[in-house]
């Protein structure tokens, strides 16, 4: 699947934004292009986003693909897109080296005022990465490759959160290696468990996991949190007495679907 395959057009992008209709647009493509590998594309995993691409080169997309791009992916984009060009359209690249452009009959910003704008439009774009993660999150059951992105040490797995926090939350759990993660906590004689599951089902049973405390969970690359009650939260999983059950309403579609279960 080629790369270049964008989520907007020239049209939208000039017809949401604060922009000239006189910009051209090949200057423009680039950024587009790093938005969506850099923030997009994390949150809706490769294979969704892949998914995606070749939708639309092939046109055919479903209405809730379509959904997805016009009422989440797009406005994410636009945003994103929006925060880069301050200073990379700013500064353009000659033979001399980079060069800040300038304009007759107008005031050139300064360099704290480009950075000014693209924190502003930033936040724009992380409002909007926010609600996309919520709608996934609720409507996982409409993207199949959304929670089973394919395996693969290049596979891009969903991220849960649009906005990062440079504060140390303590350990996490990587499915490669079996390590605790969340808020502190010892991982220390912590075992996992690789489960796959069959079609049909919202149930089944893990014998390991009968009398151990399961410190963690993941299926399909995100993390669950683990519940003795039922539950119809799609963030949270049930497990009592090594018997897990999906949340209300869930069964697993399509075979395949891996399960981490990390417990000691």
């Amino acid at each position: 699947m080629s790369n270049n395959v964008l989520f907007i057009t020239e049209k939208t992008l000039k017809a949401r934004l604060p922009m000239s209709a006189a910009i051209d647009f090949t200057a423009v493509k680039p950024f587009i292009k790093l938005a969506q590998d850099q923030q997009v594309q994390p949150i809706l995993g490769s294979g969704l986003y892949l998914r995606l691409q070749e939708g639309i080169v092939a046109n055919n997309l479903n209405a809730d693909e379509l959904d997805l791009l016009n009422d989440y992916v797009t406005d994410t984009i636009i945003w994103f897109t929006m925060a880069m060009l301050p200073i990379g359209m700013g500064y353009q690249l000659f033979s001399k080296g980079f060069l800040q452009k300038s304009a007759e009959e107008s005031n050139t910003p300064s360099r704290g005022d480009l950075e000014l704008l693209e924190e502003r439009y930033k936040k724009h774009g992380e409002y909007y990465a926010t609600r996309m993660i919520k709608y996934l999150q609720e409507n996982y059951q409409k993207h199949y490759t959304y929670l089973n992105p394919g395996s693969g040490v290049d596979v891009i797995f969903p991220v849960t959160r649009a906005y990062t926090s440079p504060i140390f939350l303590g350990r996490y759990f990587k499915p490669e290696d079996g390590k605790q993660y969340g808020n502190g906590g010892s991982d220390a004689n912590a075992l996992p468990i690789y489960y796959t599951a069959a079609a049909g089902i919202s149930t089944f049973t893990i014998p390991q996991l009968i009398g151990r405390v399961v410190l963690a969970c993941t299926r399909s690359g995100l993390g669950k949190v683990v519940t003795t009650s039922t539950t119809s939260n799609p963030d949270f999983i049930q497990i009592v007495s090594g018997v897990v059950t999906l949340p209300t309403g869930d069964v697993i579609g399509v075979g395949g679907e891996n399960f981490i279960f990390l417990y000691r």
